[in-house]
């Protein structure tokens, strides 16, 4: 009963309730003061999948089934034809070409090349455009930007637009299906799926990209040496050396190319991460507060009862305290972690843990309001508090 007493004494709740009052005091300030503009521009493009992805990615093993065809800085439309042309003859599953020719710039000789080259590509083959011009309005894209034989020949095509809602934030998310006028047209990932795999996309246009794995890079050039990693490989043509083709990511800076061969690999796997709702978030993160700050006091109160001289060091230098804070957020964003990783529930750590660091805080602030109050009033929460008790 005593024990019971101690775990759901009013301080604990009390500090708690502060500590969501401190966090969400700090929130609307950032939000509505010009000030602090950067701070709420940083916050917005930050979570803490990039750091899951990037403990996941270290430990993760190569992909079997995709390759990265690399044409480097290689402009030229003929040589380009000729590697096509190359990797079409092993047999790859599907080839995915990141690149778009969009007009017959260049010499007619080579314009004729690629042109017969992609005549005789397997059907297999999936082509990137690019969405352009977008209306609000209709919430559709009235263009786009092809190669110039895609029309004549018939290509199978899927737009390689990024969601990065045109800012050029983190990209996290791959687009599904967007629409182009009155037709809903499929990403460049979706189609080079398709082409293996008969999908059963849940019906959003937006999924989160899965970093869980690393790909093999083969230059253009070099195809023959690495016959092994095309013949019956997904392959994935594109620059990797085009600064005007490199995004940021939760693994740092990547080419467009390497984006979507991720995206690809989040289609076939068919991992979808479940996102946990801000009330569900709220309610972990008041447990998380509410039994840390019973750990606090339980330490603070250990310490305090103690005679040996570490235990007073300790508590006036709040040594254990910072240990004991550390070990405790360590263990919280493990769990985290190993829910992201293994079960593919997504809590927001970032929330999670900015509610934790207020609790300390707030246990100050209830503190010198407890002592300040008890010298002018004998209040029932004055007489029954723990604190210096």
């Amino acid at each position: 009963m005593k024990l019971l007493k101690y775990i759901f004494h009013i301080d604990h709740l009390l500090i708690t309730l502060l500590a969501f009052a401190l966090t969400g005091l700090t929130y609307y300030v950032v939000l509505n003061f010009s000030m602090f503009d950067p701070l709420e521009e940083a916050l917005g493009n930050m979570s803490s999948t990039d750091l899951f992805f990037r403990v996941a990615n270290k430990g993760s093993d190569v992909n079997q089934d995709i390759t990265i065809v690399d044409i480097g800085n290689e402009y030229n439309r003929g040589n380009l034809a000729r590697g096509f042309a190359k990797i079409d003859s092993l047999k790859p599953w599907v080839t995915g070409i990141d690149v778009v020719f969009a007009d017959l710039r260049g010499e007619p000789d080579d314009n004729m090349i690629l042109l017969e080259t992609v005549t005789n590509m397997s059907e297999n083959t999936v082509w990137g455009t690019r969405l352009l011009d977008y209306d609000g309005k209709t919430k559709a894209f009235t263009g786009k930007r092809s190669s110039f034989f895609a029309d004549t020949l018939g290509v199978r095509e899927g737009f390689t637009n990024l969601d990065d809602n045109f800012e050029h934030k983190t990209i996290r998310n791959m687009l599904t299906v967007e629409n182009l006028g009155d037709m809903a047209m499929n990403s460049f990932p979706v189609e080079i799926a398709l082409v293996l795999d008969s999908l059963s996309l849940q019906p959003q246009k937006k999924l989160t990209i899965d970093f869980t794995t690393k790909f093999v890079v083969v230059p253009l050039d070099s195809v023959d040496a690495y016959k092994e990693l095309i013949s019956d490989h997904i392959v994935m043509v594109g620059s990797c050396t085009d600064e005007g083709d490199m995004w940021s990511t939760p693994l740092g800076k990547m080419p467009g190319v390497m984006l979507q061969a991720y995206s690809v690999e989040t289609i076939r796997s068919h991992r979808n991460i479940s996102y946990a709702n801000t009330w569900v978030n709220l309610l972990i993160a008041f447990v998380l507060c509410y039994l840390f700050e019973l750990i606090v006091d339980s330490v603070l109160g250990w310490l305090k009862r103690s005679k040996k001289g570490w235990c007073l060091f300790g508590k006036e230098s709040n040594l254990v305290l910072r240990v004991v804070t550390i070990v405790f957020l360590f263990f919280v964003l493990w769990g985290i972690l190993l829910m992201f990783v293994h079960k593919s529930v997504y809590l927001d750590a970032i929330l999670i843990l900015l509610l934790l660091g207020f609790v300390l805080e707030s246990r100050s602030i209830y503190n010198a309001a407890i002592e300040t109050l008890s010298r002018k009033h004998n209040w029932w929460l004055l007489r029954n508090t723990l604190i210096n008790k």
